[in-house]
């Protein structure tokens, strides 16, 4: 299973019990109508996929969802859950928006962007980006001519 938000909490790696098991937590938010905020466990070796992540990147996270029953001592039986991550990939997403607000004058030896120009990514006022299909250019920054090469998709 998988699933995508933004990093919101990355929690120091632990060492609980007596076998020395470790593990870290990561806390995500979803994007939606109504964002969830979910934490998913990394154990052992996996704690080290969050060694280069931050708060605020996107990711899309692949998990594993695990349950099990626990049995008080005076008998009250009680079930957990866990989402235990295995792979995490980061989504790259760039404020296209923000760059070319923070670049109004373009470096030495570059052209201004054209009149009209509408970057990949535009970000809404809620301050969420929405995405647009991205398309290939040549080194003269032209997008090439499309042609049917036989392939059926």
């Amino acid at each position: 299973m998988e699933i995508q938000g933004q990093i919101k909490v990355i929690f120091a790696t632990e060492t609980v019990g007596q076998n020395g098991f470790q593990k870290r937590d990561l806390v995500i938010t979803t994007d939606g109508q109504y964002p969830q905020d979910i934490i998913i466990q990394f154990a052992q070796g996996n704690c080290a996929l969050l060694d280069n992540l931050r708060i605020g990147q996107i990711v899309k996270i692949h998990f594993n969802l695990q349950g099990r029953e626990w049995i008080s001592q005076q008998g009250d039986i009680k079930y957990f859950n866990t989402v235990v991550g295995w792979k995490i990939e980061l989504i790259q997403t760039t404020n296209v928006a923000q760059q070319t607000q923070q670049y109004q004058q373009a470096p030495q030896g570059y052209a201004q962007a054209p009149q009209g120009y509408t970057p990949p990514a535009q970000v809404t006022q809620q301050g969420q980006p929405q995405y647009q299909q991205g398309q290939m250019f040549n080194n003269m920054g032209q997008a090439p001519a499309q042609e049917d090469d036989g392939m059926p998709f």
